[in-house]
């Protein structure tokens, strides 16, 4: 049986920490809306899931060979580009708000 002192301390981080993963300064820091940012994380999501797949496919039978696409490389690469994107998107976002304070 869990001390009720350890279940506490669990809990209290627990909340803490989801409390601590809400920003709803977020989608502008991003210089996105709702829907755009929708967009741009399930196309995120939906490429991952793909290449996933692949690669368990491979994982299981090492004879199949990746799309050169979807390997771990071009994966990576994808992935650096979007977060590229997503800091020229929030850089962008700053200096339009720099300039409407002014």
């Amino acid at each position: 049986m869990v001390p009720s002192r350890l279940l506490h301390s669990l809990i209290l981080l627990l909340i803490t920490t989801y409390y601590s993963m809400i920003n709803t300064n977020h989608l502008k820091e991003v210089g996105q809306n709702y829907f755009q940012h929708l967009w741009f994380a399930l196309w995120i999501c939906i490429r991952l899931a793909v290449s996933t797949g692949f690669l368990l496919l491979h994982a299981l039978f090492p004879f199949f060979q990746m799309p050169e696409a979807l390997d771990v490389a071009k994966t990576s690469d994808f992935l650096f580009d979007k977060d590229y994107d997503i800091r020229v998107r929030r850089m962008k976002a700053m200096d339009k708000d720099v300039s409407d304070s002014k």
